[in-house]
């Protein structure tokens, strides 16, 4: 079976038909990582590894067809093997100068404009046992309709089924140390029996004199925000207890709630600065109370924003780049707890660095630091340095440190992880 999950991306693309317009290219590489001993046989703090993923395209005339999908094998975690599909859907261009576009299938959307912070790219499910500031996607099953602008296009989305994000294994050091129950839609306070759930949406992506920005409006059923525990509770005097409190507290359920977003992004260059603005508004449809850790939660209404400059210098003398990133996160609407509760980085400020050498081996270091602005000791700190080590070879090294001491008796935001540092190496060939 891990062998199958494995290869399943090759076998896709050697059985690709083979026409003149065919396109593709893929990855095979080998992960490893290594925490910080935290003294807990339970949970594995290493971590070792085959990843691989492969796409191709094919166009002729109007049509046009695309594959992306991606494999992981682990040796000491089974709960990290997989297969994600990223995109397989086919699309065709219409109208006498091809001026508007239709598709369908799976499509990975990339809505976001900043490095670390991304409160509009929403469409896609992820797995949560990968980089909190860069989390893995998976496809999202889509049917759209393009009207191609002269500087940009007007898209419609429908997504009929929805696609449960993955959490990370009981024993994984990323993880909640649990392993949640099977994910649950609530739909006007009712638990749906199916995934398949009508959504809908729209954006606007536009470029004019020199500024990029896009606007969209999702009716949809909100991946990144659960409510955590059981809609089955009672009330013992002033206490809510849950009905079963065993599986409450060794296998809790995640419960995901529609949601109306209003949103956008801005892009502007001025000489050598970058700015950048993102941001969305959220209501949530049919809340109803959940029995969480936390006490008795709703999905809570919010705003939240990002803005970010970059400044990049270029070093004549000897050909490199450096790229200073500033970007500060925040979210309204809601008090200080609320905010923790809602995301890990709800008010925070990141810092980074990143240095290209230009040179033929493409020698890349990367630094930056995310400090949380309102809440006392929490930070993530990550260092990596990449390069080519031929036309097909490439490694990555790394180090991440999180320092989030936890304060009360539940840890919230970057507390859960506090620890969990870890030291990382992909070795990949690209074919």
């Amino acid at each position: 079976m891990k062998l199958l999950k494995f290869s399943l991306p090759f076998l896709v693309l050697i059985s690709t038909p083979v026409f003149a317009e065919v396109t593709g290219q893929g990855e095979v590489a080998f992960e490893s990582r290594v925490f910080k001993d935290d003294n807990n046989d339970a949970n594995e703090d290493a971590g070792y590894g085959l990843f691989s993923r492969v796409e191709t395209s094919y166009k002729e005339g109007i049509q046009n067809h695309s594959f992306r999908a991606f494999s992981r094998v682990d040796h000491k975690d089974k709960g990290r093997d997989l297969f994600i599909i990223e995109d397989l859907y086919a699309g065709f261009y219409l109208g006498e100068n091809e001026e508007y576009a239709i598709s369908a299938g799976y499509k990975l959307f990339n809505w976001t404009a900043t490095e670390a912070f991304h409160p509009a790219d929403v469409i896609n499910s992820r797995n949560l046992d990968s980089d909190l500031e860069r989390l893995e996607k998976k496809g999202e099953l889509t049917a759209q309709l393009d009207f191609l602008l002269d500087d940009g296009t007007i898209s419609f989305y429908y997504f009929p089924k929805f696609e449960a994000p993955i959490f990370p294994s009981a024993k994984s050091r990323l993880g909640l140390g649990v392993v949640p129950d099977e994910a649950q839609i609530i739909s006007d306070g009712v638990v749906r029996t199916s995934d398949w759930v009508p959504q809908f949406g729209a954006r606007l992506s536009q470029t004019y004199e020199g500024l990029d920005f896009s606007l969209h409006a999702l009716y949809h059923v909100d991946r990144n925000r659960p409510l955590i525990g059981t809609k089955d509770y009672f009330l013992l005097g002033t206490s809510v207890l849950p009905s079963d409190s065993t599986k409450f507290t060794t296998n809790p359920t995640p419960y995901y709630f529609k949601v109306w977003q209003l949103g956008g992004t801005f892009q502007k260059s001025i000489e050598a600065f970058l700015l950048k603005f993102e941001g969305a508004h959220r209501v949530y449809q049919g809340k109803t109370p959940i029995l969480t850790f936390n006490g008795l939660r709703n999905p809570a209404d919010h705003t939240e924003a990002v803005l970010s400059t970059e400044y990049t210098h270029n070093w004549a003398e000897i050909g490199h780049d450096t790229t200073f990133i500033a970007e500060v996160t925040s979210m309204f609407g809601v008090d200080k707890d609320e905010r923790a509760e809602l995301a890990i980085f709800q008010r925070d400020i990141l810092l980074g660095l990143r240095h290209v050498f230009n040179d033929v081996m493409g020698k890349e270091i990367f630094v930056s630091i995310i400090h949380d602005l309102e809440r006392d000791n929490e930070r993530l700190y990550n260092i990596s340095y990449s390069q080519r080590l031929t036309d097909q070879w490439k490694y990555k090294l790394g180090v991440r440190v999180y320092d989030a001491p936890k304060k009360e008796t539940l840890a919230k935001g970057l507390e859960v992880f506090d620890e969990d540092n870890s030291l990382y190496l992909t070795l990949s060939r690209f074919f």
